[in-house]
């Protein structure tokens, strides 16, 4: 007997009359015939039936009365067989969201597995990921500029259910006066009733800071203490992201309290794909001093089995939502006629040149510019080239953006022109936006007809956002959870 197979010898289970067969080991293998020919009774109650028995058999005797064993088949020989998973097609959910790993629960497994063992690599870096000394995290917070001023969260619920009544009042006690509760930032003594069954994120607001102001020694302590309450690992998010008409803090360059006649925030979003979004747009800064990249300083929150899981808000692609797949413009069918340039209408939905209005234009042109000198192409040649002749690389520009590249816009329209600096989304992206924003069902299958479900292009069908592909074990990444 080879490994690489597995040997079947004298079946006899049902009406498979003596049947001996090798079958190739991983691989996979469909049995077809008309019925009655035995298919199920090879499959499932020969293979199946005791692959499961032998497992069952290594099992202590206290664990095998909890699990219903299947009876031996009847067949003189298996060999190389191992133990068993079977899936019934009537048992099979139409669930998008449910796989074969989710089915047999396998996936929640290999979940706690990775989020214990494997080793996390920065995104961008590729490199495993270190500590962050006190320090370095000081030096980092020094170093902000998108805002004037910051708030410091310690995150001591995330996403657990509960009403948390009593740790309310433990904090209260402890003298903090604000949290930020579902993305909301409130007062303690005015924390909302929370349900029970829901699940809820709390950071306590512990201090608020200005880069520029407020002393090192002062900064340093807040962290201290974020990182004492939130277990290692704290939240720096905008003051004004943090909605700054009502989320006043134990403020570390001694600023007030806020007025109790505030007007009320806004509710925080309610649903898991509300809250996805949310935290995505408030611009929040993840630091830890257990998990983050020693080269350019990211931060994650350490990995843990709700991490792997693209049915939660912390591990889904932030794409697909952890579908996978998603509804999005097709490159073939917005490009229906590829000897046409850009300006000649090569992406039909915008049509040609003249149908465009002058800023859209103006945009194009400068976008054009920008990729012509990145790649080295003639003054205009993005533009007049046939799609099919663009290189492949340029096509993914104009398509999907430009990333992160400096763009300088140029407004032609008057005696001097006018420029500004930005980056370019990509006309897919702003196709999309159109038709999330279409109100009639006639303008989106206007959008529908050059549209087919594809393989998400942010995760590759895995589901799951940068953090937990980057995941690895012996250099193996995350599963993959769209099988």
């Amino acid at each position: 007997m080879d490994n690489a197979t597995i040997e079947v010898r004298g079946a006899r289970e049902h009406n498979l009359k003596n049947v001996s067969i090798t079958l190739p080991r991983n691989q996979l293998i469909v049995f077809t015939g008309v019925s009655g020919s035995g298919k199920s009774s090879m499959a499932f109650d020969t293979l199946y039936a005791e692959g499961q028995r032998r497992y069952l058999e290594s099992l202590s005797s206290y664990a095998r009365q909890f699990i219903g064993q299947l009876p031996k088949p009847n067949v003189d020989y298996i060999g190389g067989l191992s133990p068993a998973i079977s899936i019934s097609q009537k048992s099979t959910s139409s669930n998008p969201r449910s796989t074969v790993g989710t089915i047999t629960e396998i996936y929640d497994f290999l979940r706690v597995l990775y989020a214990r063992v494997a080793t996390g690599f920065c995104p961008k870096c590729d490199i495993p990921i270190a500590s962050q000394t006190c320090d370095q995290i000081v030096v980092r917070l020094q170093d902000l500029r998108d805002a004037d001023e910051y708030l410091i969260l310690a995150p001591v619920v995330r996403g657990q259910k509960g009403e948390y009544r009593e740790l309310f009042e433990s904090l209260q006690r402890q003298g903090y006066a604000r949290a930020r509760i579902d993305g909301q930032v409130v007062r303690i003594s005015d924390a909302p009733q929370l349900q029970r069954q829901q699940k809820h994120h709390i950071e306590v607001v512990v201090a608020r800071f200005n880069p520029r102001e407020t002393a090192r020694g002062k900064i340093a302590e807040a962290v201290t203490e974020s990182l004492k309450l939130g277990e290692n690992t704290l939240i720096v998010v905008p003051w004004e992201e943090a909605d700054a008409d009502s989320a006043s803090s134990n403020a570390v360059n001694g600023s007030d309290a806020a007025d109790d006649d505030q007007d009320e925030a806004p509710a925080a979003p309610k649903t898991r794909r509300g809250r996805a979004r949310a935290a995505k747009q408030a611009g929040e800064l993840v630091m830890s001093s257990e998990y983050a990249c020693p080269q350019c300083g990211m931060s994650s929150m350490p990995p843990t089995p709700q991490l792997l899981s693209f049915n939660s808000p912390s591990g889904m692609c932030g794409v697909c939502e952890g579908l996978g797949r998603q509804f999005t413009f097709s490159p073939d069918l917005i490009v229906p006629d590829p000897t046409r340039s850009l300006r000649r209408g090569a992406i039909e939905l915008l049509g040609g040149w003249n149908d465009l209005g002058r800023w859209q234009r103006h945009q194009l042109m400068s976008v054009g510019e920008s990729i012509e000198s990145e790649f080295g192409m003639q003054a205009g040649e993005s533009l007049t080239m046939p799609w099919s002749e663009l290189p492949a690389e340029v096509k993914q520009e104009w398509l999907y953006g430009t990333g992160e590249r400096h763009i300088t816009f140029t407004w032609r329209g008057g005696a001097k022109p006018m420029k500004y600096g930005g980056s370019f989304e990509g006309l897919v992206p702003q196709l999309l936006e159109q038709y999330r924003n279409a109100k009639s069902p006639t303008a989106r299958k206007r959008f529908e007809k050059y549209m087919e479900r594809r393989h998400c292009d942010a995760c590759g069908g895995s589901r799951l956002n940068p953090q937990a592909r980057q995941l690895r074990l012996r250099s193996t990444a995350a599963p993959r959870s769209a099988v």
